[in-house]
């Protein structure tokens, strides 16, 4: 118990811990959540907001450019330029021509670079001045660009670069044709923004710190960004790009690379251009993660601050449960070791033990104080203590009654049974009867005892309510136990100090089941005699006769005078207490017939029995002839049998030596009688009883016997042998002797040589 891994202590300094800590997690959680939320909305709008002004100051410059192309585009000098060679005849052309592409590179448009192609003369102008389309490196391109069949475009264009003409960069250049409406252009109006002008109109930041930030033309390639040398680099193939295509929207934001990045674009309606924020998404989050450490560490010290307080309430609010669960472990009944380890389930079950042991004890007093009642042990001014403070019903009429079980024989219970089968009788009878109208049910020795009491100023509406309690408990045992049961009841008395004596009148009642039977329901005062008859107290006319039975070992003749003197006794009107003195009066004439005999109890195995006793215990008349009959009767004639045993055995002896030695003689039953100093009828009687023949009968087989033994032994013929064993005539032996052997002697005889 001591080494118990949980204990309420623990669970409610859990609690009390789980009280702080989950609030101050949970606020400290949602602020962290809610701020990097926050910053990532903030950082959210702020990369919208700026891909959105970028977008509006490029196309402000785009379309600067534009218009200043579209107008000089439809001008008729350059219109008229188309079908001019401008050789040295065109020279005042040629010189407007120059001044109107110097005017285009205005510092306020950016522009590096202003092409004037004529496919029909063969001819480009720049501000190097003119050469010829053939020759000239940008030639393809710009054929490339009349042969797309559109009005207009922006596109990017690698063109020499201007301070060093061999090199060439990406630049961003807006194409339109000559005459401005026409598919089958006379000329290109070519104007060239330079990359770094365009780099300029995109927000400053660190890649770090921002991220990247890039604009790319129709064909997803790169006109302008934060890193120059991105230039001109293709992402068609890049995986957010394929979710900006099918998106087909013309904003949006969204992550890629697992969560890493956040892209943020725009797509312009102007030229189809797409600018693009690529954001590194834990940048962002750098900031809220300061602020989640911050949050943490504030968290921690709240937690640390509960925690002890936390600790220091539950070891005084723990104090008092400890200090009764400390006298709990004390208690004997408590096991020492148990994976039950909450203090308050021990205490509750300690409780429950020491309720239950209080319940207990009050019903063994209230038990105990019945039994006191019973035997007088309990003096008229407890009675009145008791009945003054109510533990007592104050009842005018009472009865006590006795029930005692008939007998177990015939049951599935033994004698081993018997006081569990008391107690139960005791729980119905308690079950029963209203706890108001007696006290408790007790069991003393074999009895099962009941003191009623009722508020009835009618002795006989008294008596019938009695009686019903007693038949419904004779039933339900009957029905629950299959038991039958007897009872007795004591007469009326008004005061509980005569209940002692209503006890051994109820006892006496009882006793009256001796001759009544089974199953009796009796009243005292229906049992008493009014008057006796001591002519017929006891017969002794049956005992005389009963005596003479025994004597002569007549069991069935013993038996029926028995019965016959139980009748008598049982059917008179004598007390019970004469009724036990007449069966001891029969009890002193049977031991006194043992001594006659020339025997003592001790020959009859009845030394260790204290008869007395037994016979006044037995319940019934049945019991009480069955107990004479086995015990008493029974051993007696054995005793007189075995002592006549070893007279009879001498005698058998002595008639068959006689008849062994003298079987060739003339031997009779007579003279074998008179030999031995014995009436014939009664060696007769003997002789038979031992041998199981008469003496004629075993003299004639033992002769049969010798003769066989001479027919086999020696030569003496039939006739002789006849004469020998006292024939009359040959013929008589043979006809004696095929009637046992079922042959004739001389068959016998042959048969015997045969077989040898």
């Amino acid at each position: 118990m001591k080494n118990r891994r949980f204990s309420y202590f623990k669970r409610l300094f859990l609690f009390c811990i789980l009280i702080g800590f989950i609030p101050v997690i949970t606020l400290g959680y949602f602020s962290y959540s809610k701020s990097s939320q926050l910053l990532l909305d903030k950082a959210h709008r702020s990369d919208m907001e700026m891909v959105e002004q970028t977008q509006l100051r490029f196309e402000q410059k785009l379309k600067m450019v534009d218009n200043a192309q579209a107008q000089i585009t439809n001008s008729p000098l350059l219109i008229d330029a188309m079908e001019q060679a401008l050789d040295k005849d065109d020279y005042l052309a040629y010189e407007k021509l120059m001044q109107t592409l110097y005017r285009q590179q205005l510092y306020e448009f950016g522009l590096s670079d202003v092409y004037l192609v004529n496919f029909n003369k063969n001819w480009i102008l720049s501000s190097a001045g003119k050469e010829s389309l053939q020759e000239s490196k940008l030639g393809s391109t710009f054929t490339e660009y009349a042969n797309k069949g559109k009005l207009f475009f922006w596109t990017a264009l690698k063109s020499p670069f201007f301070e060093k003409p061999n090199l060439r960069v990406w630049n961003t250049a807006i194409v339109k044709t000559i005459p401005i409406n026409s598919f089958s252009p006379l000329g290109l109006l070519i104007a060239v923004l330079p990359s770094q002008e365009l780099n300029k109109m995109i927000p400053k930041g660190s890649g770090s710190e921002s991220g990247d930030m890039y604009v790319l033309d129709e064909h997803h390639q790169i006109i302008a960004g934060r890193n120059p040398e991105w230039i001109g680099k293709d992402l068609s193939n890049e995986a957010y790009m394929e979710t900006i295509k099918l998106a087909n929207r013309e904003a949006d934001q969204f992550e890629t690379d697992n969560h890493t990045y956040e892209i943020t674009y725009r797509q312009s309606n102007y030229n189809g251009w797409i600018y693009v924020a690529k954001t590194n998404i834990n940048e962002i989050t750098k900031e809220s993660k300061a602020i989640g450490w911050v949050t943490i560490f504030i968290c921690l010290l709240v937690c640390i601050l509960i925690f002890i307080v936390s600790f220091e309430g539950t070891r005084r609010l723990y104090g008092p449960v400890r200090k009764l669960y400390d006298l709990v472990l004390k208690s004997p009944d408590m096991p020492r070791f148990s994976k039950r380890n909450d203090e308050f389930y021990w205490i509750e079950k300690n409780m429950h033990v020491l309720m239950g042991k209080e319940s207990r004890y009050r019903q063994q007093l209230r038990d105990f104080f019945v039994h006191k009642l019973l035997q007088g042990a309990v003096s008229a001014k407890e009675i009145a203590d008791r009945i003054e403070s109510n533990e007592l019903e104050s009842w005018k009429r009472m009865r006590v009654i006795c029930v005692r079980i008939d007998t177990l024989e015939g049951t599935n219970y033994t004698d081993r049974d018997r006081d569990l089968l008391l107690f139960a009788i005791l729980n119905i009878a308690g079950e029963l009867i209203p706890e108001q109208l007696r006290l408790n049910p007790v069991v003393i020795n074999d009895l099962q005892v009941t003191l009623l009491g009722d508020y009835s100023e009618l002795p006989e509406a008294s008596k019938a309510e009695i009686y019903e309690w007693a038949a419904a408990i004779q039933n339900s045992v009957e029905q629950y136990l299959h038991l039958n049961i007897s009872m007795g009841i004591s007469c009326l008395f008004m005061e509980m100090s005569e209940a002692p004596k209503a006890f051994k009148e109820a006892k006496e009642a009882l006793s009256y089941s001796v001759r009544l039977g089974q199953q009796s329901i009796l009243f005292l005062e229906d049992m008493k005699p009014e008057g006796t008859d001591p002519s017929v107290t006891y017969p002794q006319q049956v005992v005389n006769e009963l005596m003479d039975h025994i004597k002569l070992m007549d069991e069935a003749g013993s038996y029926r005078l028995l019965d016959e003197f139980m009748a008598i006794i049982t059917r008179k009107a004598i007390s019970q207490q004469e009724f036990q003195l007449v069966l001891l009066r029969l009890l002193v004439d049977i031991t006194r017939l043992v001594q006659e005999m020339g025997g003592t109890l001790y020959d009859m195995g009845l030394q260790d029995k204290e008869m007395v006793n037994e016979i006044l215990a037995l319940k019934s008349t049945k019991e009480i002839v069955g107990w004479l009959q086995h015990t008493m009767i029974r051993p007696l004639m054995n005793y007189i049998d075995k002592s006549r045993e070893t007279l009879y055995t001498r005698i058998s002896d002595q008639m068959l030596a006689i008849i062994d030695q003298e079987y060739d003689s003339p031997l009779s039953l007579e003279s074998c009688a008179a030999r031995l100093n014995y009436h014939p009828e009664y060696i007769s009687r003997v002789f038979r009883k031992e041998t199981g023949f008469v003496f004629s009968d075993y003299l004639s087989r033992h002769r049969l016997q010798m003769a066989k033994k001479f027919l086999i032994e020696t030569n003496m013929t039939i006739t002789e042998i006849s004469e020998k064993m006292r024939y009359n005539n040959p013929q008589n032996f043979i006809r004696y002797f095929r009637k046992l052997e079922g042959i004739t002697p001389k068959q016998y005889r042959e048969l015997s040589l045969m077989r040898k």
